[in-house]
């Protein structure tokens, strides 16, 4: 299915977005002939207690000029670059509370193809709440693209995190019209008991009847954290993309226990496209 509109989404506090998110996505557009819908939060900082004080009052009032006035610099960076490709592009900048912002944000993304997002700077950034919302509100995949990505939207070698499971399969589904481009794909499994994945080895079929390359790789679970191990694979083998599933549990368990979807988020070294 061709891509026709890809969605940037994005969220202004005291620094002003990333560039690399905004780069990928208009050089996704570019590549794919797609329109691009940019949504840039600007969150109201909307204190009870200050409207009290007037001196309060006004400081917050200077914090939300200062986020507008950000999101409008991003705004004019986004459409400047857009127009230089020849990217259609609508922009709109979302003011509200985070809650509110964050909400407008979700349902904005639902009517694209893919969406993509700048990675979160923490684990308690705002960011992490708007890439949460999208992820699992949404209904669509999503790219998140570290800050420091430089290549861009090449696709030539993709690494999938494979677990057998309906999240990732949904995921290679979402993924197939990069795959299918890819010079090589790499099934990875991470296997706790030093077996062989049968699953791994099912999915590798099946690619290799949409793909030009497959390579099936199990690797044996390290320091008991599925995150570190997949990380330390895609510091030697550099990807252009990483397609995985992504789980949702409590907020309780995944502040206890973390998660590879937590991790992934924050700590991945290229971009990951994840689908829910």
């Amino acid at each position: 299915m061709p891509i026709k509109t890809v969605n940037l989404a994005t969220i202004i506090e005291d620094d002003v977005s990333s560039a690399a998110a905004i780069d990928y996505a208009i050089a996704f557009c570019d590549v794919e002939r797609a329109h691009l819908s940019c949504r840039i939060a600007a969150p109201l900082l909307d204190l009870t207690t200050a409207r009290l004080l007037p001196l309060a009052q006004a400081l917050v009032d200077q914090v939300n000029a200062e986020r507008l006035a950000k999101a409008n610099e991003t705004r004019g960076r986004i459409e400047t670059a857009a127009r230089i490709s020849g990217v259609p592009l609508d922009c709109r900048i979302v003011q509200k509370p985070f809650t509110a912002a964050r909400i407008d944000l979700a349902a904005a993304t639902r009517a694209s193809d893919f969406v993509i997002l700048p990675q979160a700077k923490g684990g308690l950034s705002a960011e992490t709440g708007v890439i949460e919302s999208i992820l699992f509100e949404a209904g669509r995949p999503v790219i998140v693209v570290p800050s420091d990505w430089s290549k861009g939207p090449t696709f030539k070698r993709i690494v999938i995190a494979w677990d057998g499971g309906a999240r990732a399969a949904r995921a290679v589904g979402d993924a197939m019209p990069i795959l299918a481009r890819a010079d090589e794909v790499e099934v990875v499994c991470v296997v706790d008991d030093g077996g062989p994945s049968a699953a791994g080895a099912e999915l590798a079929e099946h690619l290799a009847r949409h793909c030009r390359a497959i390579r099936l790789t199990d690797l044996p679970l390290e320091h008991a954290d599925a995150g570190l191990t997949l990380r330390a694979h895609l510091d030697g083998r550099r990807p252009d993309l990483l397609v995985m599933g992504a789980y949702a549990h409590s907020r309780l368990w995944q502040f206890v226990l973390g998660g590879m979807t937590k991790f992934m988020m924050s700590a991945a070294n290229v971009p990951v496209l994840y689908s829910y």
